[in-house]
């Protein structure tokens, strides 16, 4: 195998272990909250009660692994609005509705009534096996009490997902918490940073072995302008002049254009 060959086949592979390394991102599905007391809530206070939900999720997971359905990626899965509410409302099985709208994962908060006060909960399932990831249960006199729990516990529950790293936040002593304040968490570095790093360090080692066979080049020439050799001295300088030419020429262009994708991918993602 010539050296050409082999910085194809090098290239070639080390792209293949890029594109298996890439995860392709799980898609998570928060139907909307549902009030199962009587009185109900407005919906818009069920409504803010799921974007809020949704907010803390995409906060949380990290994107290179998943992604939060919107609430029109939902209901045109469902096939419409009616029939969005209709499934939500009377879901049995979240896990088997996840599948439906081609969720990885699936979650809903419900909203009931006990001794006097509003109770809230909240499952997240595993669509393909239907295994419970996560839930936890609140209960106060009031929505904004409800909003204190979502915040304190979601994040909890969204970190028991795959990849997750969850750091709750330290409660300082007499120190009035905001109802929105949401614990820290940490995000992991995306996979996309370590694949751009690879691409312009690849590029640039390879733009650099373009660089010493321009030297080879020269060196080539040089033996080629010698006087008094034989035929096949003289051949064989211009062939190698040529060849080294033509690996120039390769190694800058593929260089090239590994570090460009890396700089394209640092800036794009």
């Amino acid at each position: 195998m010539n050296f050409n060959s082999k910085i194809i086949s090098f290239t070639l592979l080390f792209l293949a272990l890029v594109a298996y390394g890439q995860e392709e991102q799980k898609r998570l599905a928060i139907l909307n909250t549902e009030d199962n007391g009587e009185p109900s809530l407005e919906f818009t206070d069920l409504t803010y009660l799921t974007d809020r939900l949704r907010e803390i999720a995409v906060k949380m997971l990290p994107d290179d692994k998943y992604s939060v359905m919107s609430v029109q990626s939902i209901i045109d899965k469902m096939g419409s609005k009616e029939n969005a509410r209709k499934m939500c409302k009377e879901a049995q099985c979240m896990a088997e509705i996840g599948r439906k709208i081609s969720a990885a994962y699936v979650g809903q908060a419900r909203l009931g009534r006990f001794g006097g006060n509003l109770t809230i909960s909240m499952e997240l399932y595993n669509a393909g096996s239907g295994v419970l990831i996560g839930s936890f249960t609140g209960e106060s006199k009031n929505v904004s009490g409800l909003l204190s729990v979502l915040n304190k516990e979601a994040p909890q529950m969204f970190g028991k997902m795959s990849g997750v790293i969850y750091v709750p936040e330290a409660e300082p002593a007499q120190t009035l918490v905001p109802e929105d304040a949401v614990p820290k968490f940490e995000k992991p570095v995306k996979t996309s940073f370590w694949v751009a790093l690879g691409l312009e360090m690849l590029g640039a080692v390879v733009i650099y072995t373009g660089y010493l066979e321009n030297g080879k080049i020269n060196e080539a020439l040089n033996r080629y302008g010698e006087i008094e050799k034989s035929w096949d001295y003289y051949n064989k300088a211009w062939k190698d002049a040529k060849n080294s030419h033509s690996s120039r020429n390769m190694l800058y262009g593929v260089g090239g254009a590994l570090f460009i994708s890396g700089v394209g991918v640092h800036i794009w993602f």
